[in-house]
């Protein structure tokens, strides 16, 4: 592959490998005089690209960053009219290297393992030494190869000190059409990067090595299923089917171990659950009588250091914020014409989006008002329009449903809210404007149970009709499906992205890629039915059980203290 990044950079660079995608391609046609350049002149061979940028000294093209994650670039979806080539084959999709097997897809996905592999950040520093180090210039410059046009260097020419109109107006165009090289940062060699931890992310390195360290009985109520686990910073939030709310802490070294803590076997343990932040205490709300209370129905968020859980599925139509700190409901919020049957929150806590069985979803900006702007409240606990945790109204009301919505997604970073409903149908708008963008369907148009999506743009959906699976890239194109093992209760991801947790009646643990939906690896259980499933930041799996216990998955301490963990990564074990 081509290395990422080069001396120059230019809209002419991001225009021959974008013109395939609006606006690049209207932008492409109107510096040709409202035409595609010749045929044989477009981006069309990622070989023959590639084999012109080793042979062509004038050819000085970098990769992108959407190599690394569109693969939409690569196609020519919208069956532009590219024109015909010399050897007479119209020009349409991108030709891929043999080991892409025609799939964009993993050609992206393939590209971006290889620039975040091992071999490239132990090398890293060469190129470093080429872009913005030592190599830029003099001696060792030339003695790399890697030498260019001097006005391209930083403080070749003094353009505002120029005369000659002519020259500066030429040096102008050579700037904007070639680009600049970069300020030279270092002038010694950089230091090559350290090995990686492959404790920092075990279930890339080493997924065998995660198993079942410890359990916890229940404490709240015997025989009651946990229902909901949800994590903020050092804590576990807890949640039964009896209502009963539980906060504990995380810990992460053996050192915090407290009596909380029983172990299952005799291995020691390196992350396990702690002692209560606040004790387990019922929450005074009642369901609607046609709910079925699960993990659709919470959420965690956290504003500034408050902590907070939202509950939906009221027999009143409302949802309610209830403080962390003591358990008490400090919100309440009655917009949707009926019940509130799940909820969603942003990856950084500023935006909820509420789903109904109304058929509409509702978008609320967090309150992230000044703490000294909040109000004391009275004897009966009202609550100051500056003391509002979600502002009273939506800012969007979303429609396009015709059936109950049973699962949500909602990403700032991403700018969309994806929901699914019983009558099998997933809707994407926009979240900034709340306009309407695509529409995909189950296959067989069975409801939709439960939904997750990646930063990526990876978005999976599950129907518990028929335990399928289906994988759609956030442009709505289906990439995999595959069928559960048994029925799911939850499905989470890992912090990264790259690999989605699956559990349910049948008591293990399946681990699946959100590449291909292949089953990564499988932990079973401890003969449990799982009902709820996180996923920490250091990878590990906390898992609430049918009888109200808690099962901790993470690296065994043996393997750590002896430094024998693989520092390759596992292959896929296959679809399943």
């Amino acid at each position: 592959s081509f290395y990422y990044g080069s001396h120059y950079s230019s809209m002419g660079i991001v225009l021959h490998y974008l013109l395939r995608l609006e606006p690049f391609t209207t932008l492409h046609r109107s510096l040709q005089g409202g035409k595609f350049d010749h045929a044989d002149r477009l981006f069309q061979s990622i070989d023959s690209a590639y084999r012109n940028s080793l042979s062509n000294s004038s050819d000085v093209k970098e990769l992108i960053p959407e190599f690394f994650y569109m693969p939409e670039f690569l196609e020519n979806s919208n069956s532009y009219h590219l024109g015909i080539k010399q050897d007479g084959e119209p020009l349409g999709d991108v030709a891929l290297p043999p080991w892409a097997k025609g799939s964009p897809e993993e050609f992206i996905h393939i590209n971006r393992e290889a620039l975040e592999s091992e071999y490239v950040s132990s090398n890293l520093h060469h190129w470093i030494d080429l872009i913005f180090g030592y190599k830029q210039r003099g001696q060792p410059a030339v003695e790399a190869a890697n030498i260019f046009y001097y006005v391209t260097y930083e403080g070749a020419v003094d353009l505002e000190n120029m005369d000659d109109m002519i020259q500066k107006y030429a040096i102008e165009d050579q700037i904007a059409n070639f680009g600049q090289t970069p300020i030279q940062i270092f002038r010694v060699k950089h230091p090559r990067r350290g090995p990686p931890i492959p404790i920092a992310h075990p279930l890339y390195f080493a997924p065998q090595s995660i198993t079942l360290t410890s359990s916890v009985s229940s404490t709240i109520s015997h025989m009651s299923a946990v229902l909901f686990i949800g994590l903020l910073d050092n804590t576990i939030i807890l949640m039964n089917e009896g209502l009963i709310l539980s906060v504990k802490l995380w810990l992460t070294t053996r050192t915090q171990l407290g009596g909380n803590f029983t172990f299952s076997g005799p291995q020691e343990n390196f992350f396990g659950v702690g002692s209560d932040v606040i004790s387990p205490r019922k929450i005074g709300t009642f369901l609607a009588e046609n709910v079925k209370f699960g993990r659709q129905l919470l959420a965690t968020m956290q504003i500034n250091s408050d902590k907070y859980l939202i509950l939906c599925g009221n027999w009143e139509n409302s949802f309610q914020i209830i403080s962390l700190s003591d358990g008490r409901i400090v919100q309440s919020i009655r917009q949707h014409k009926d019940v509130v049957g799940c909820v969603a929150v942003s990856s950084d806590g500023n935006v909820v989006a509420t789903g109904s069985y109304d058929t509409t979803v509702m978008i609320w900006h967090a309150f992230r008002g000044r703490p000294s702007e909040k109000k004391m409240r009275t004897a009966n606990f009202e609550i100051s329009e500056n003391d509002h945790i979600i502002m009273e109204r939506p800012v969007h009301i979303l429609c396009g449903h015709d059936d109950i919505i049973t699962c949500l997604f909602v990403s700032t970073e991403l700018d969309i809210v994806v929901s699914g409903s019983k009558d099998g149908t997933c809707i994407f708008h926009t979240l900034r404007e709340g306009r309407y963008v695509r529409s995909i369907r189950h296959p067989s148009g069975f409801g939709l149970s439960k939904l997750v999506a990646t930063r990526h743009g990876r978005v999976v959906l599950y129907s518990e009709i028929d335990l399928s699976l289906h994988m759609h890239s956030i442009n709505g194109k289906h990439i995999a499906s595959a069928t559960s093992i048994g029925r799911l209760n939850c499905m989470e991801l890992s912090c990264c992205g790259e690999f989605m947790a699956c559990a349910g009646e049948h008591g293990q643990i399946v681990l699946r890629s959100m590449h291909s939906l292949d089953i990564v690896w499988k932990y079973p259980g401890a003969g449990k039915g799982i009902t709820s499933l996180a996923m920490t930041r250091e990878e590990c799996f906390i898992a609430g059980t049918k009888d109200g216990s808690l099962l901790v998955f993470s690296v065994e301490t043996a393997l750590i203290r002896r430094g024998s963990m693989p520092q390759t990564s596992v292959k896929p074990s296959g679809a399943g």
